[in-house]
């Protein structure tokens, strides 16, 4: 069969699989909730009812919040084509979470930038509902000509094969499935951006007198301007037309490429992008507004580290593969090793490519024969194939540049270059390959990337946005209390809690998971957090979540009595939380309006000072790594050892105090909690002073250690201003606090672990 009519066969099937995925993800992602949607159609909404931009003031920024001094192409398009729809209910629906995780993947739950209103958004829909429906159909077909796009640059520099390929990278890529199904000018970018591009390649190839030709850089010109009015990235086309025409003049030696054609281009991209520059010059003092974007867009406070780098990189190629919703709702991990693998098998491939390609061209140049093979019969010409690398620079180094001001390190803004990098992946996929082998394969990455990228509504975005259904009873493991939560507008009650047994965690790694079971007893008119904190050493908070109740999807004021919500929540130990500890769970209501936690009451009408709901375990972090002064590795029985000791100061005066620190080690879990005892004896073996005190405090007790656990426990001895100075000894245990028996050592010579310490006169 003809490759050519194979190549359209296939291309017909990647877009239609591409529509139907595409569909999919528009309806499984709720309202308002694609990325950046929540910003993007209030400016559509405004432009469609009065026929002007938004002005963005940076007091008050509005719904629209800084997209409103974005470029406007995009949404004056859509405003156009939903302008008979009646969208004044959009301030009834846009009802932000103000609590929302943005930006953090590791949450359940509450990763929904709107409460939303069910019997609102079903079909059929209505209002400003059925105008961002419309609008995100609207978006999935400019989708359709960046994949068509795709595929033609990769059949003018390679062959059918390669533009087939790219063409299946493009359409089954899931974050641009997403951004081209959502209120978003990205879908508008890659379009532009690639369409720009392939203008740049064909311009390039034909060498077009700028006279003769003066239409094709007229078009240039006007697509170029227009994709400025999309996305101020896209300006980066005008300074690769700007190199490539300066190169075709210094090859053809003909001024005219540069001054006529470089001067049609150029002014007629600036004419037709005036009309916006003027607009925020006269309203911003700026013709790219980018002052009052700031002013708006969280900026970074400190610049950025190394780690932090490596850390955006995690952002990067999630985004750039599919992080959906406000950056909140990920994938399975399984899914972005995959993208990654390929990706960096596909960029070594084209490399290698690349490498035997320039060596057979020198081969030729020196007179030997075409060594066929070698991967060469991948190209059909490589004029041009500067463009895509070029682009792929321009535009990462853009978003570098940005990500200096702004944490914005997403990969869907390198959409304006997708389709180049696509075009070199495929073809350093395909060149990896014998060519009886590419077929098979082609194929099979079609299967594969069409499947994961099919499964991925199912299995991440709609879980996110589940509607939680009110229960009418409790699992009796679960009750409790009941506890009263008296607010002036009503009271609510926590009827219930779950807090599985023996949960240990580490800082900064897995969270403890609480369950939480909430009731109305009368309606509330205001929306109160639910709030759970994990209280370390010293009681101090060292995690917490506040959020809505209901999974962060039913604000209080929507609660019916009666109702029973079970809601979970997963709390995160920060990084610099004290460790060892034992972790207090501590529960309630928060009123955001007073500032304040509401007051609850026991079953009993007492006020409660502090609610706890349940402990766990905060494991060792960095005091493993800590070496004691005086090393004794002395061993007690219940599988405690004690490591050493540090003091500070190593001499005492009477009437001050000394700071000893002991380093404990657990070889084994201990069966209850035992009290240090820490004795200062005299030399008749009489007690001058002491200071017992169950371990860090009572923040770790015994009944929580691990086999493996390192714990530094600090305990303070005031010296009486009455000791004589000599020598003394510390004199070092453990016993239980309820029968007083000491802990024998395992040597058999005692309880007691001592050693001298010299307490000098006052001074």
């Amino acid at each position: 069969m003809n490759p050519k009519v194979t190549q359209r066969k296939y291309l017909a099937l990647t877009v239609i699989a591409y529509i139907l995925l595409a569909f999919t993800y528009a309806l499984a992602t709720p309202p308002l909730e694609a990325s950046d949607e929540y910003k993007h159609y209030p400016v559509v909404q405004h432009l469609q009812t009065t026929g002007t931009l938004p002005i963005l003031d940076p007091e008050n920024p509005g719904l629209w919040l800084q997209s409103a001094v974005q470029p406007p192409l995009y949404f004056i398009l859509v405003a156009l084509i939903t302008a008979g729809i009646d969208s004044g209910d959009l301030p009834d629906i846009h009802q932000e979470n103000p609590h929302a995780y943005v930006g953090d993947p590791n949450q359940i739950y509450n990763k929904n930038l709107i409460i939303h209103q069910a019997d609102r958004e079903q079909f059929p829909w209505q209002g400003a509902i059925l105008a961002i429906y419309i609008a995100r159909f609207v978006t999935i077909f400019l989708g359709i000509g960046t994949i068509l796009l795709v595929s033609r640059l990769g059949e003018v520099l390679f062959n059918p094969q390669v533009a087939i390929v790219a063409a299946v990278l493009t359409a089954f890529n899931p974050m641009f499935i997403f951004i081209s199904t959502s209120v978003n000018n990205d879908g508008l970018a890659a379009l532009l951006g690639m369409l720009g591009l392939y203008l740049l390649v064909m311009l390039w190839r034909d060498e077009l007198d700028p006279v003769r030709g003066w239409l094709r850089y007229f078009t240039l010109g006007l697509v170029l301007g227009l994709a400025i009015l999309t996305k101020l990235s896209l300006a980066g086309l005008l300074l690769l037309a700007g190199i490539s025409l300066a190169v075709l003049t210094w090859r053809r030696r003909q001024w005219k490429y540069l001054l006529f054609g470089g001067s049609v281009v150029l002014l007629v991209a600036l004419a037709v992008a005036a009309p916006w520059l003027i607009h925020n010059l006269r309203h911003y003092q700026d013709p790219s507004a980018l002052n009052v974007f700031l002013e708006v867009q969280a900026q970074r406070a400190v610049p950025l580290s190394f780690q932090d780098w490596i850390e955006e990189f995690g952002t990067l190629y999630r985004t750039f593969w599919g992080l959906f919703g406000g950056v909140n709702v990920a994938a399975p991990e399984l899914f972005y090793n995959i993208y990654n693998i390929l990706f960096v098998a596909g960029t070594a491939g084209f490399g290698y490519w690349l490498w035997r390609h320039w060596r057979n061209r020198q081969k030729i140049a020196d007179g030997e024969d075409d060594p066929a093979g070698a991967g060469s019969e991948l190209v059909a010409s490589t004029k041009g194939l500067w463009f895509l690398l070029a682009w792929t620079v321009i535009v990462l180094l853009l978003l570098i540049r940005w990500n200096f001001f702004a944490q914005s390190f997403q990969g869907r803004l390198l959409f304006p270059a997708l389709g180049a990098v696509n075009v070199l992946w495929a073809a350093g996929l395909l060149a990896c390959l014998p060519q009886r082998f590419r077929n098979k394969f082609s194929l099979l990455l079609a299967m594969v990337f069409f499947i994961m990228a099919a499964l991925l509504p199912w299995i991440a975005i709609r879980p996110a946005y589940a509607y939680p259904e009110p229960l009418t009873t409790i699992p009796e493991e679960a009750l409790f209390g009941p506890i009263t939560f008296r607010m002036g507008d009503g009271e609510i009650q926590l009827v219930g809690v779950e807090v599985p047994p023996d949960q240990s965690v580490r800082p900064g790694e897995s969270p403890i998971e609480v369950i939480l079971y909430w009731s109305a007893l009368d309606p509330v008119e205001k929306d109160y957090l639910s709030i759970v904190h994990l209280l370390g050493r010293k009681s101090v908070s060292v995690g917490f979540v506040n959020r809505y109740p209901g999974w962060g999807m039913i604000p209080t004021s929507q609660w019916q009595p009666g109702q029973i919500w079970r809601d979970v929540y997963h709390v995160y130990v920060g990084p610099d939380a004290e460790a060892p500890s034992r972790l207090r769970i501590k529960a309630g209501l928060f009123d955001p309006d007073t500032d304040r936690d509401v007051d609850a009451f026991s079953p009993d009408g007492e006020l409660i000072d502090l609610l706890l709901v349940g402990e766990a375990r905060l494991a060792s972090g960095t005091e493993g790594e800590l070496k004691p002064e005086t090393a004794l590795e002395v061993a007690l029985a219940e599988g405690i050892t004690l490591s050493g000791y540090d003091l500070e100061p190593l001499t005492a005066r009477t009437g001050d105090s000394q700071r000893l620190f002991l380093h404990w080690l657990a070889a084994a879990k201990p069966s209850k909690d035992f009290t240090v005892f820490v004795h200062l004896l005299d030399e008749n073996g009489n007690q001058v002073t002491g200071a017992d005190n169950p371990p860090v405090f009572g923040d770790y007790p015994t009944s929580l250690w691990q086999e493996g656990d390192t714990i530094l426990d600090e305990h303070i001895l005031q010296i009486p201003a009455g000791v004589s100075p000599g020598t003394y000894h510390i004199a070092v245990g453990l016993y239980d606090p309820a029968t007083l028996a000491r802990v024998p050592r395992l040597d058999g010579t005692g309880d007691t672990i001592s050693w001298p310490v010299t307490v000098a006169g006052g001074g």
